[in-house]
């Protein structure tokens, strides 16, 4: 049996903080569902340095020319791939920092109602501040260069909506089968009802 069989198709959402490695845990959860994986980074990355350098903003892709409309228009990307993919039966795993609806239960609405019908299950990775910052300052990215490493590292807020923890320390497949256990006791996810009408 493949395991996509033994798992209903749904949106495992993975964020967490840079550094933290969403993308390791993402690729062994859609390894083990045999699902279709959206990366922010691989997606866009490119066209975003390109925007980038056309705004001024160098290698900062956090530039503030590049928050609003043009974070806005990134993820809308993934979400629309993600859409799209789940038209066709296939279960999602997104990863991306998805920071803004990790902290506002209007905006994880929002990207729940826009995912719906398939169940959406928010997987937070963390790792220790300050390992964050070794592994940034150890790949070396233009993105990482860019930013202030330099700081005393901090620790970013857990999210405010229903979420299963993950260890970005922990082995990649042992812990994209722990998560997954955790997944099938948690509910997904459920858009709100629209307002009724007088």
């Amino acid at each position: 049996m493949h395991p996509q069989e033994q798992h209903e198709r749904s949106v495992l959402v993975v964020a967490g903080p840079a550094g933290s490695g969403k993308s390791t845990l993402g690729r062994s959860l859609a390894a083990a569902t045999g699902g279709l994986l959206l990366d922010q980074d691989i997606a866009t990355n490119p066209l975003m340095a390109q925007l980038a350098r056309l705004v001024g903003a160098g290698d900062d892709l956090d530039h503030p020319r590049l928050r609003g409309p043009v974070r806005q228009a990134r993820y809308q990307c993934l979400i629309d791939i993600a859409v799209d993919n789940g038209r066709l039966g296939r279960t999602v795993v997104m990863v991306a920092p998805f920071t803004a609806e990790s902290a506002d239960p209007r905006q994880w609405a929002e990207l729940v109602r826009q995912l719906s019908p398939a169940p959406v299950h928010l997987v937070w990775v963390t790792v220790p501040p300050e390992v964050a910052v070794a592994r940034r300052r150890r790949r070396n990215l233009a993105r990482d260069r860019a930013a202030a490493l330099d700081a005393v590292p901090v620790a970013t807020p857990d999210p405010v909506v229903p979420h299963v923890a993950a260890s970005g320390s922990a082995d990649p497949e042992f812990e994209g089968f722990r998560v997954l256990e955790l997944l099938r006791s948690q509910p997904p996810a459920a858009p709100e009802p629209s307002p009724a009408r007088d």
